[in-house]
């Protein structure tokens, strides 16, 4: 990992190309960029960073990965027990939430930029 500005640039792979031939074959692949604000951010002591999907991949396949990649530190600041999104959580493609498109299955195409926000409140009482 290196340090930019303020924050933690997470570099778990170097930047590949759009295309990349394996043998024979020329492989293609979505490249989207994901910054984490708020708790996430904390949890996971990460600011931003590229992920490579399989084409046709969908928002909650991105989450999967994320998850794999990041462990029960990203998993239990962002998803409740059913794999639902906490009510303190949100995901955005494009600063547009997930939600206003069509949720997990919302298709991710390259250069897309995706924020994963965990909101931190105060305790509620007197």
């Amino acid at each position: 990992m290196g340090q930019k500005g303020s924050g933690l640039l997470c570099r778990h792979e170097e930047r590949p190309p759009a295309l990349r031939a394996v043998g024979e074959v020329v492989m293609s692949f979505v490249l989207v960029k994901v910054s984490y604000l708020g708790l996430v951010r904390n949890v996971i002591g990460c600011r931003e960073e590229e992920i490579e999907l399989n084409p046709g991949a969908t928002v909650g396949e991105l989450l999967a990965k994320l998850a794999e990649r990041h462990g029960d530190a990203f998993r239990w600041s962002v998803f409740k027990g059913g794999g639902e999104l906490r009510s303190m959580a949100l995901v955005c493609v494009n600063d547009c939430d997930i939600f206003q498109l069509q949720g997990f299955g919302t298709k991710l195409e390259s250069g897309e930029k995706i924020s994963v926000v965990v909101g931190v409140y105060p305790p509620e009482g007197g």
